[in-house]
């Protein structure tokens, strides 16, 4: 409860008034008067009560309705005094934020100068007129001017005098009231006629306007009848408008000051809670605190459990009885009114209030004595945690700054009870996160910037082969321990979050043990900034991921190393180099590859080393041999076809694997620790050794890098071995393309022999004028013998392709000229095969090509137009595009080609049909494809099944090479 001398000051200014001075709502109503001051007859109820200077004014109307304000004519420097005394008023009233003071020195500045007395009036916050301050010419009769606010018989007046101005905030100008007048208002009322002799004759009510509010009314008397004028009444205007905002501020500053001592009470509330660790800490700091400043007989803290039960905190005042029943209600429930009371505070100002409104448990509760309630719930972040009950012996109001006060408190006390229950929580999950960081092998770590010091948990020192402790050591010493090619990047990045704002990081290193052992890091963290925008601290946890990186390490080896062979599969011995530099990128120190030689003894292929400097030692001593001694790994590993892996390299093993001292020397200056050989196995045989070996300060291999090293070993042997049969497969198609080439010249001979003899005996048929039998049989056995020959020189085309001796003899060429006798040597094809043929050829079509290659591909595509036609028409079109390129178009509409055909028909032996129905090589399109691409041209083909297709030939007038020649065929 705020300090009750933190309140507004009462007293009026100059000498102390009498006790009964403020006069208030609950003074006692006199019987009604009419507007002069007589009592009204009548059983009429008494109206509310206004002031004293309310009923003087009233009174002062009622007796010069016909008064008018007649203003006065001012001088220059009249109008200099009143700027003058406004100047020195808004100073004066400026000098002091206490509103006795400023009202004392309110009426001090009106009076002589501008009234012979005068009184202020204010409303208070709970809505009542009080007489605040007041003064007069002579100093003996202000508490005579306090006294009229006390005997004056009270009457609301709400279109006059000071309650009009109240209501309105509009000012009240009175200038002259006669004297005979006035005393026949009074009609013997005391206080009326000690008003007239402290002086009324002519009056002024200005209201004192504030923000919109109205705080009170400046009351102005004068003894002289029309002292007071329009221009006065501007001026006191003017000065209750400065005085308004001196009360405002004197208000303001009165409240500030009032909130700044409740806020002290929370901080010192907030500091006690903050020390308070557990549920009883925290219920008796609020105990205590509500019960020093409330001024509560009964306090109560209960805790309000998940299942809705109450279980008491603290408890002072309250009977056994009613602990017990908090604890532990009879029907097993809480009170009825508890429910609503935790959504929202009740405050009751007496028991009958509360029972009116819980009637409920009744019993109950007048069980516990009379007086006030108040239940203010405990709210916390997201539930309500408990309540707090309060009790007085007597009734009470309960004001708005004594209720924020308390709720402020409770909500203050709810948040401490989560703080608790959440440190509880926290403290036994810090114990079991503690031990699972040492065994999960992650730590936590944090860098004071200001202080220069780094803080280690035991985990994290653990990892680090530390004892497992929590340590303080100087900043840097985790870059101390990283991995040398690791240091460099961490040690900017580190530095960087340091001067940058704060922000979340994230980072993958290797340290180096206290033992020598490597391992990888992932560290996450947060940088923190202080009060002026540096980073003054780090923190985050580290977890060690070494098995994590190993495989993955080991994973993209295997890729990498993978594509490396697939893309050299004609000579994987060229891709060897890269192979073994990808594995000491990945996993290893060095790495060796031994192929067998045709003698059965190994010869050193390649080498690679992390170190450029050894690696170019290990490189030099390639071609040397010879110099391995016995138990030398990878010879072991050759001799025996199995793995040989040595974990741990001792000085004794390392003589046995020298023979000469040079290359003792280059085995000490390499220091391996730890060595796997892997033999390369196809088939049966063994084909090489890939040998792996680590150094300081890389780890040492393990099992898992013996897996990884057989399945690294079997891909090079699969890609060896593939290599050997993709360079066999080459040498059996050559072969193969000589038998055909061979074999084709070996068979034009005896076909144009028998050519002859056909053309010979056709002769002598003729000459003999035999016709008949026979002359039909000889030019079946024609066509068949021309067919023969087609094959066989389409043989010796894909001979020739196949081993680039495809020669063109380019030559000024007429494509139309060609088409048409084309055309015409097959019109017996067509007329055979029922196609009519349609030609729509330009006059001619000339460019640099190979007349007999192209009559070739003319004839192929005309020949599979009329076998695949269908009996359809076909139609061959030319002409010139716009690149000056010359096409030529074969169009049919036969049977079509399906889509998943077209990608293959123009290749090797095959077709887009059953040979069974159509016959044929599958070597026309190939052979037509390859001779027109050697021409600087293309050929494509567009259909659909049962829609027909059309090929179009496409060839540039001019070639772009002068002997351009089509590239030997990929044979698979």
């Amino acid at each position: 409860m705020p300090d009750s001398s933190l309140e507004p000051s009462t007293e009026p200014a100059g000498e102390p008034p009498p006790p009964s001075a403020v006069v208030t709502n609950d003074v006692a109503p006199m019987p009604p008067r009419d507007d002069m001051g007589a009592p009204v007859s009548g059983g009429e109820a008494p109206a509310p009560a206004v002031t004293p200077a309310s009923s003087t004014a009233s009174a002062v109307e009622a007796v010069a309705p016909a008064a008018m304000a007649r203003p006065r004519e001012t001088s220059p420097s009249l109008e200099e005094g009143r700027f003058a005394f406004l100047a020195r008023a808004g100073e004066v009233l400026a000098s002091s934020l206490d509103e006795p003071t400023v009202l004392r020195q309110l009426v001090g500045l009106v009076v002589p100068e501008l009234a012979d007395w005068c009184a202020v009036d204010v409303v208070t916050p709970s809505h009542k007129r009080v007489r605040r301050a007041a003064a007069h010419r002579d100093p003996a009769l202000v508490p005579s001017v306090y006294a009229i606010a006390e005997r004056w018989a009270l009457r609301e007046n709400g279109s006059q005098a000071v309650a009009h101005v109240l209501s309105t905030g509009q000012p009240r100008l009175i200038p002259e009231v006669t004297e005979q007048a006035f005393l026949e208002a009074a009609r013997g009322n005391v206080a009326l006629e000690e008003t007239w002799r402290l002086g009324c004759r002519s009056v002024m009510l200005v209201p004192l306007v504030a923000r919109g509010r109205v705080l009170g009314c400046l009351s102005l008397m004068s003894g002289t009848a029309g002292r007071f004028g329009e221009c006065d009444l501007e001026l006191v205007r003017e000065l209750a408008r400065r005085a308004a905002l001196s009360l405002d501020n004197a208000l303001l500053y009165g409240e500030a000051r009032q909130a700044q001592a409740r806020t002290a009470r929370l901080q010192a509330v907030t500091a006690s809670l903050s020390r308070a660790a557990t549920e009883d800490a925290v219920a008796q700091v609020l105990a205590r605190e509500v019960w020093e400043a409330s001024g509560a007989t009964r306090v109560a803290v209960l805790a309000l459990e998940e299942d809705g039960q109450m279980r008491p905190l603290r408890v002072l005042g309250y009977s056994e009885e009613a602990l017990a029943r908090f604890a532990r209600p009879p029907d097993g429930s809480p009170p009825a009114a508890w429910p609503a009371l935790r959504r929202e505070a009740g405050w009751f100002h007496s028991l009958e209030e509360f029972l009116a409104r819980y009637p409920e448990d009744a019993e109950f509760v007048r069980s516990q004595g009379p007086g006030a309630r108040a239940v203010v719930p405990l709210w916390g972040e997201t539930r309500v945690r408990g309540l707090l009950l309060l009790a007085w012996p007597e009734p009470r109001v309960f004001p708005a700054a004594e209720r924020a006060f308390l709720e402020a408190l409770a909500h203050q006390c709810a948040q401490a009870l989560e703080r608790a229950a959440l440190y509880e929580a926290l403290r036994e999950r810090t114990e079991r996160l503690r031990q699972a960081l040492v065994t999960g092998d992650m730590g936590t770590w944090r860098v004071d910037l200001v202080r220069g010091r780094e803080l280690h948990d035991a985990a994290l020192n653990h990892m680090l082969g530390l004892p497992a402790v929590d340590s303080s050591v100087p900043v840097g010493d985790m870059l101390e321990r990283l991995h040398p090619e690791d240091r460099p990047h961490v040690e900017a990045e580190f530095l960087r979050y340091q001067r940058e704002a704060p922000g979340f990081f994230e980072l993958e290193f290797r340290v180096l043990r206290r033992d020598g052992g490597v391992r990888w890091l992932h560290s996450v963290g947060q940088s923190f900034a202080g009060p002026d925008g540096k980073v003054t601290e780090l923190t985050g946890a580290m977890a060690d991921v070494t098995r994590r990186k190993e495989a993955e390490e080991r994973l993209q080896l295997l890729l990498d190393a993978s594509r490396v062979l697939a893309l050299r599969l004609d000579d994987v011995e060229e891709a060897l180099p890269e192979v073994a530099r990808l594995v000491v990128d990945h996993v290893a120190t060095g790495c060796l590859v031994d192929l067998a030689a045709p003698d059965g003894t190994l010869r050193r292929v390649t080498a690679a080393h992390r170190v450029t400097g050894h690696d170019a030692r290990l490189k030099e001593a390639l071609p040397r041999r010879g110099d391995r001694g016995p138990a030398h790994p990878a010879l072991q590993c050759f001799r025996s076809g199995e793995v040989c892996f040595l974990s741990r390299l001792d000085f004794k093993r390392c003589d046995a694997v020298s023979t000469n001292d040079a290359h003792r020397t280059l085995v000490d200056s390499l220091a391996p620790t730890s060595v796997l050989s892997v033999p390369l196995r196809a088939r049966g045989r063994t084909l090489g050794v890939i040998t792996l070996f680590t150094a300081e300060p890389q780890r040492t291999l393990v099992a898992a890098d013996v897996t990884m090293a057989e399945e690294l070993a079997l891909r090079v042997s699969v890609a060896l071995e593939n290599a050997r049969l993709f360079h066999d497969a080459q040498s059996a198609v050559r072969l193969r393309d000589e038998f055909l080439s061979v074999a084709s010249h070996e068979l034009k001979t005896p076909l144009t022999s028998l050519i002859l003899q056909h053309n010979l005996i056709g002769r002598a048929l003729e000459t003999a004028g035999a016709p008949g039998p026979v002359t039909g049989k000889l030019h079946t056995a024609q066509r068949q013998v021309l067919r023969l020959t087609a094959l066989v020189d389409n043989l010796l085309d894909v001979s020739r392709l196949s081993l680039g001796k495809l020669s063109l003899e380019r030559a000024e060429v007429d494509l139309v000229q060609l088409t048409r006798d084309a055309v015409e040597r097959l019109e017996d094809v067509f007329i055979q095969a029922r196609c009519p043929l349609k030609v729509e050829l330009p006059r001619t079509l000339t460019g640099q090509w190979d007349a007999l290659r192209l009559d070739q591909v003319l004839v192929n595509l005309l020949t599979n137009a009329a076998k695949y036609g269908a009996g359809q028409p076909v139609s061959v079109r030319a002409g010139v595009d716009a690149l000056d390129e010359v096409w030529l178009e074969v169009r049919d509409e036969g049977i079509g080609i399906e889509a998943d055909a077209l990608p293959r028909l123009f290749g090797r032996f095959e077709r887009a049909v059953s040979e069974r129905h159509y016959g044929g090589m599958g070597l026309g399109l190939y052979i037509s494809r390859q001779i027109v691409e050697a021409l600087g041209g293309r050929i494509d083909v567009d259909s659909q099944p049962g829609q027909g297709a059309t090929f179009t030939l496409r060839l540039p007038r001019r070639p772009s090479m002068p002997d351009a020649r089509p590239p030997p065929p990929q044979d698979a």
